[in-house]
């Protein structure tokens, strides 16, 4: 049985190739979409005939009087998987109608089956995104888990680690009609598995059996480039990757969480990150937004009110804390460069030539600029 949407849809599809009347009906003899609103919602009782008899039926002029709710033109059925799906009917004379009645037809066939498969595709997908979803939520695989990773195709068994992608920019997966990528264009492995995640994101669960659980090596690297530059290719923006650590099944949920703490720390000048390389990264994402906004205030309220010096800490830290090089780049005499460094001293409470100082002041500059992007 044909949805109404669908109708609608081929009648608009079929209608740009000629210039006859449609009309779409149903295997109950409804007329469901067509080219003349006011014929919607009717009974087409030729229509019901070809469903029952499984071939076309021409209606000349004269049936019009006899068979209730036509017009003169032709009736053919629509097939798919060998069954009545729906019936079109092109309104006009037959002797006009009747050369390319069986192409439009055909054609009709065809995006019946597109729309069919592009279903399944869909269906599928959500299936495998859900499935992915409780993977990542449980503690431990459940049996339950593991009959739909059987109905799936999905091997349980293999370690993985998972690989976080995430669309910068305004793109939205939601607005792209088919997000995913033909597996040979990705060069996706067998047992790799790649699902939409959100808005702007994306998860592969990478497989291998052949390395050693808890360590990520450089080898899958050059393969996630590759997505990586594809995925930017096909979306034209930039892709940030967060990679953690290869696990097992049971521990999927701990690679996860690596892989969203490495993707935290991606940025435009490190738009891929393995988890296992993060330092300091890993104790910030731990420290609470709140903290981290009440930190930086409390240190840097006074700088703020200043002109100029929350720039000059930023180009003397992004300099190495190289005096030389801080001068010019803000384009300052180096005594005037002191001048700022001696204000930012006085009105901090910090000396620079401290270590700890120097850490309290870079990381309530980081918390700044992180709580007010």
């Amino acid at each position: 049985m044909l949805s109404t949407s669908l109708a609608k849809k081929i009648i608009r599809e079929v209608k740009s190739f000629i210039n006859e009347d449609l009309i779409m009906v149903d295997t109950a003899g409804t007329i469901i979409a067509s080219t003349v609103p006011s014929r919607l919602g009717h009974f087409h009782e030729g229509a019901l005939l070809v469903a029952n008899e499984k071939q076309a039926r021409v209606i000349t002029k004269a049936d019009e009087s006899t068979i209730q709710g036509v017009k003169a033109g032709i009736n053919l059925p629509l097939f798919h998987h060998n069954k009545v799906v729906g019936i079109i009917g092109i309104t006009g004379t037959p002797e006009t109608v009747l050369p390319y009645g069986e192409l439009i037809k055909k054609m009709t066939e065809l995006l019946i089956q597109e729309s069919h498969y592009q279903a399944q595709f869909e269906w599928e997908a959500r299936s495998l995104e859900t499935f992915v979803f409780d993977w990542i939520l449980m503690n431990e695989v459940s049996t339950s888990l593991r009959k739909r990773a059987e109905v799936l195709e999905v091997n349980m068994e293999i370690p993985r680690q998972v690989v976080l992608m995430e669309i910068q920019g305004e793109t939205s997966l939601f607005k792209i009609k088919r997000w995913t990528l033909p597996e040979h264009e990705m060069e996706l492995k067998k047992e790799d598995i790649l699902v939409q995640w959100g808005q702007n994101r994306m998860i592969l669960l990478l497989a291998n059996d052949s390395r050693e659980e808890g360590k990520a090596s450089i080898s899958p690297l050059p393969y996630i480039k590759r997505i990586q530059q594809h995925l930017e290719g096909y979306f034209d923006v930039p892709i940030f990757i967060g990679i953690g650590k290869l696990h097992t099944n049971a521990l999927i949920k701990k690679s996860y969480q690596e892989a969203d703490r490495a993707l935290k720390a991606c940025t435009p000048d490190m738009p891929l990150v393995l988890e296992e390389e993060l330092r300091l990264e890993m104790v910030i994402q731990a420290i609470p937004s709140y903290i981290k906004e009440e930190f930086s205030y409390r240190l840097l309220y006074r700088i703020l009110k200043e002109n100029g010096l929350q720039e000059t800490i930023q180009v003397y830290f992004a300099n190495h804390l190289s005096l030389k090089e801080t001068a010019v780049q803000l384009n300052i005499h180096i005594n005037t460069l002191h001048y700022r460094l001696r204000k930012v001293e006085s009105l901090t409470n910090l000396q620079l030539k401290s270590v700890h100082d120097l850490t309290t002041l870079y990381l309530a500059l980081l918390f700044l600029e992180e709580t007010t992007k």
